[in-house]
């Protein structure tokens, strides 16, 4: 069998439309798929120049320079199609004589890649609203509130574990929800777990669930934990640093092997959740009192978050008064509005209970009001004694009494403005606990001795 007597046929069989020109730009040859793609005849286009039909074509650019184009995208203007071509340059006996074009219609590629492209700016759309939805409680104007916010926004997308530090109230939960709602995980469960509050003797079944029969008492057919719970979504460990010693490998092992056994069972459950955790205690300083486990803390500790307390961002405290008070008086169907007073006085209070304690007070404050807003009158004592309170704190010895002229009173002073200078350059309290170097106890009896809370 002779190929060379069967070349046209062989081109004919092809099924991507195969088009020839010769050197000086002549179609030589177009094949019937190219006239079944692209619905022009061969006799309409053979003999014709296509320097003339088509100034622009990508073959003529092969006729010029005798380089091949592989896989070329490009648009003609007289078929009003996108193509994509494999164009080869015909050589006989070292001379140039013509090209030949393999070319397929995308099209309908090109529509599909837009409507892609419209999805993909659409979903990212939804995405930043969702992400805004999330975080609006956590919008601030402050600079350091604003860093741990936007990490947060940004560690939600991947499965990355967190861990969020901060004083007690300052939102950690918040942050956490947040988090996962803006998550790949948003339609799975969110498991919270309060760590100090399960009972070590029931920790390990509260967390892994236990098998039928496991112990006296236990449940029919046994009882799911809350790791398998959460599985496919997210596990919130708050006050993570209140976990018992003995207790830290178990969850170690569950992290590193990503599965877990159940309390009286020997089978190995796969685990995908997403882990968060949250403290209010230095774990650095945990682990070197020899309370918390250094490996655990490094698997932890992937992508900390600190988030400052309310007394650092009170630019933040009429955004979150709105928003509260919105929530609250929703939920008990009333309309109250908040006076500058009420409002002032909330900015000069410092809020050692952070959020938690600024919501607490205005549910407090909402709750027994029988008035359309909320006036000077309706704010707890304590906070009202606010001024009296800070000019104390301001005065040489603080709220109590001992005469500078003596030499206690001497001692008094210079701790209480050591004391007060620690506070004030620390990220927290424990920090500043640290740099003292003393006790938890002592340290909040000194604050309370000289007016410092």
């Amino acid at each position: 069998m002779k190929l060379q007597n069967h070349f046209l046929d062989i081109l004919e069989s092809i099924h991507d439309a195969v088009l020839v020109v010769s050197k000086d730009t002549t179609v030589a040859f177009v094949n019937k798929a190219y006239s079944r793609h692209f619905g022009i005849p061969a006799p309409k286009i053979i003999g014709r120049k296509l320097s003339e039909i088509e100034p622009k074509a990508r073959i003529l650019q092969v006729l010029q320079n005798g380089k091949e184009l592989i896989n070329d995208y490009s648009y003609v203007h007289s078929l009003k199609k996108d193509v994509c071509a494999n164009i080869t340059p015909l050589i006989e006996k070292e001379q140039l004589i013509g090209a030949v074009a393999i070319m397929r219609g995308i099209s309908e590629v090109v529509h599909l890649q837009e409507e892609l492209n419209r999805y993909k700016r659409y979903s990212h759309q939804l995405e930043k609203r969702l992400h805004r939805k999330s975080f609006s409680l956590l919008e601030s104007q402050s600079t350091r509130m604003k860093i741990a916010v936007d990490l947060a926004r940004k560690v939600a997308a991947v499965d990355a574990t967190v861990l969020l530090q901060g004083d007690t109230g300052v939102g950690k939960e918040v942050f956490a929800k947040a988090i996962h709602e803006a998550s790949m995980r948003v339609h799975r469960p969110f498991i919270p777990i309060n760590m100090s509050s399960i009972p070590e003797s029931l920790f390990e079944s509260e967390l892994f669930g236990y098998e039928e029969g496991s112990f006296s008492g236990s449940k029919k057919g046994g009882k799911k934990g809350l790791f398998e719970l959460s599985n496919g979504g997210t596990l919130f460990l708050d006050e993570i640093g209140e976990m018992p010693l003995n207790l830290q490998a178990k969850i170690l092992r569950v992290i590193q092997e990503r599965a877990f056994q159940k309390v009286g069972g020997t089978q190995w459950h796969p685990l995908d959740v997403r882990i968060i955790c949250a403290t209010n205690r230095d774990l650095r300083t945990l682990i070197k009192q020899g309370i918390f486990r250094e490996d655990l803390y490094y698997r932890l500790n992937v992508v900390p978050i600190h988030i400052p307390p309310l007394r650092e961002r009170k630019v933040d405290i009429a955004y979150l008064v709105n928003t509260i008070m919105a929530e609250i008086c929703a939920r008990y169907r009333k309309h109250v509005t908040i006076t500058p007073e009420v409002l002032n006085a909330f900015v000069e209070y410092d809020w050692p209970g952070n959020v938690r304690e600024l919501s607490n007070v205005l549910e407090r404050m909402i709750a027994v009001s029988i008035k359309t807003y909320l006036s000077s009158d309706d704010i707890p004592e304590y906070l009202r004694n606010t001024e009296v309170q800070t000019e104390a704190a301001e005065s040489p010895l603080g709220n109590y009494s001992k005469s500078t002229h003596s030499l206690n009173g001497l001692l008094e002073k210079t701790e209480r403005d050591r004391i007060k200078e620690v506070l004030c350059s620390s990220k927290n309290r424990t920090e500043a606990i640290l740099k003292l170097g003393i006790s938890r106890k002592t340290f909040y009896a000194k604050l309370q001795k000289y007016g410092l809370l």
